[in-house]
C-alpha cells in the first residue's frame, strides 16, 4: 500500500497545472503557471498558486502595495469565465503568488483561473510577457456517485393563484455555491419554456444548511401596467398548466449533480388579493395532562417557509411554550407538541405579521406589487388568537 505521505505529494502532482511537482526557485524555463494546492493532511483549505516565477519576480510581487481590485485584475479565480471573481486574500512565498479563497472549494467542481502575464513584473532576464494565461483547476470528487435528490417544492398544493409568489426548493443534502436560478425552468402544458418567470435577484437565497433554495416569481409580471407584465405577459395564467424542471446538472456541495432532473406539475387559478384572515382559523385544543398536538387548520394554503418563523404558542401570562412544529396537509395545518404535557387553563396562539399566503398577502395587508422594494423598517406586529385547555371551545 502507498503510504500516506507519498499518496498526499501525488495528489498534489496532479493538480499541478503545466508545472512540476517541485518547488520553483529561480523561474521556470516555460514561463508561469497555475497549480491547485491541498494542504499536508489533505483536510484543511486548497489554495491556488502562480508558480514558475523568478526569486526576483516574487520579490517585486512582495514589495508591490496593491489593493483587492489590483490583486484580482493580476490573478482572477471564479467558478466560470463570466462569473463574478471569488473572495480570497493574496500573499507572496518564497515560492509562488498564492490566493487563498475565503470559503472552501467544492470537490469535483472547475474553476477557471485568469493569469494577466503583462501585470506581472518584467524581471531582469525574464524577457517580455504579454497576454493571459487562462486554466482550469479543480478538487477531486470526494464520490463520483450522485446521491442529492429534489426532496420537496413547496407550495405543495395542486391549484396555486395566477400571483403565487414563491417556489421553495427542498434538497436532501447541501448544495454548493453556484448560482442555482439557471437550473430552474418554468414550461407550460405544450412543452414551451416560460421566458424570465423568476426574479433575478444579487444574492442567492439559501438557508443555512444550503439544503433549501427559495425562489421568487417576478412580481413586475403580475400588475397590470408595468413594464415586465406588459413585454413578457405574466409568468402564470389562471387556467393554464405548468411544470417546474429543475436540472440534473445543479451541483451539490460534493461537486456532483443532482442524482435525477425533477419535475413538479400544477395548475393555476385565480388570483388570490385577499388578506390572511386568523379569526377563520379552526383551532383543535389538546387534552390536559397529554401530549398531544395542537392542531391549527387554515382555510386557504399559508407560506410554508414563513409558517415555520410566524407561529407560536403561550400561556396567557405571555410566557412562552417550549415545543416543536410542523406543517402537514399541504400548508393548510400547523401542529404543535410542547415539550411537556398541557396544563389545563388558557393559552395563546402567537401570530407574527410577517406571514404570508401563497400570494403574498398578510394580515390585514394584501401583497401590493408596487411596494415590494420598500423597506419597512416597522417591526413585525404579533396577533393572538387565545385558546383553552382542559374546557370545550
Amino acid at each position: 500500500m502507498t503510504p500516506r505521505p507519498a499518496l498526499l505529494a501525488a495528489l498534489v502532482c496532479a493538480l499541478a497545472i503545466g508545472a512540476a511537482c517541485s518547488r520553483p526557485s529561480a523561474g521556470s524555463p516555460d514561463g508561469p503557471s497555475v497549480r491547485l494546492t491541498l494542504p499536508p493532511d489533505g483536510a484543511g483549505r486548497a489554495f491556488i498558486e502562480v508558480v514558475g516565477l523568478s526569486s526576483d519576480d516574487l520579490r517585486a510581487l512582495s514589495a508591490a502595495r496593491r489593493t483587492t481590485e489590483q490583486w484580482t485584475a493580476l490573478l482572477r479565480v471564479s467558478v466560470g469565465g463570466e462569473a463574478p471573481p471569488m473572495l480570497g486574500t493574496y500573499s507572496v512565498t518564497r515560492s509562488a503568488l498564492r490566493f487563498t479563497p475565503a470559503f472552501p472549494l467544492d470537490p469535483g467542481r472547475q474553476y477557471e483561473t485568469r493569469v494577466d502575464l503583462a501585470g506581472l513584473p518584467r524581471a531582469a532576464g525574464n524577457g517580455p510577457r504579454s497576454g493571459v494565461l487562462v486554466t482550469t483547476v479543480s478538487r477531486p470528487a470526494m464520490t463520483t456517485t450522485p446521491s442529492t435528490v429534489v426532496a420537496r417544492v413547496y407550495p405543495s398544493a395542486d391549484v396555486l393563484p395566477q400571483n403565487q409568489l414563491r417556489f421553495y426548493i427542498q434538497f436532501s443534502g447541501p448544495m454548493g455555491l453556484r448560482a442555482g436560478l439557471d437550473h430552474v425552468h418554468l414550461v407550460d402544458e405544450h412543452g414551451r419554456e416560460v421566458e424570465d418567470p423568476f426574479l433575478p435577484l444579487n444574492a442567492e437565497l439559501w438557508d443555512a444548511d444550503r439544503t433549501r433554495y427559495t425562489i421568487f416569481v417576478d412580481p413586475g409580471r403580475v400588475k397590470t401596467g408595468l413594464l415586465p407584465q406588459q413585454q413578457l405577459g405574466p409568468s402564470l395564467q389562471s387556467g393554464r398548466t405548468y411544470t417546474l424542471v429543475i436540472d440534473r446538472e445543479w451541483r451539490d456541495a460534493a461537486g456532483l449533480p443532482l442524482k435525477e432532473p425533477f419535475r413538479r406539475t400544477f395548475r393555476v387559478g385565480p388570483s388570490d388579493e385577499e388578506p390572511i384572515q386568523p379569526e377563520a382559523w379552526m383551532i383543535a385544543a389538546p387534552a390536559r395532562g397529554t401530549r398531544d398536538p395542537l392542531l391549527v387548520t387554515f382555510p386557504e394554503p399559508l407560506d410554508h417557509g414563513l409558517l415555520l418563523r410566524s407561529l407560536g404558542v403561550s400561556y396567557a401570562s405571555g410566557a412562552r411554550l417550549d415545543g416543536q412544529s410542523r406543517v402537514e396537509a399541504r400548508e393548510t395545518r400547523w401542529v404543535f407538541v410542547p415539550h411537556a404535557p398541557w396544563r389545563a387553563g388558557e393559552y395563546r396562539l402567537v401570530v407574527l405579521s410577517i406571514l404570508e399566503d401563497l400570494a403574498g398577502n398578510q394580515i390585514g395587508r394584501p401583497f401590493e406589487v408596487d411596494r415590494f422594494d420598500e423597506i419597512d423598517d416597522a417591526e413585525p406586529k404579533t396577533i393572538f388568537r387565545p385558546f383553552k385547555v382542559g374546557s370545550r371551545q
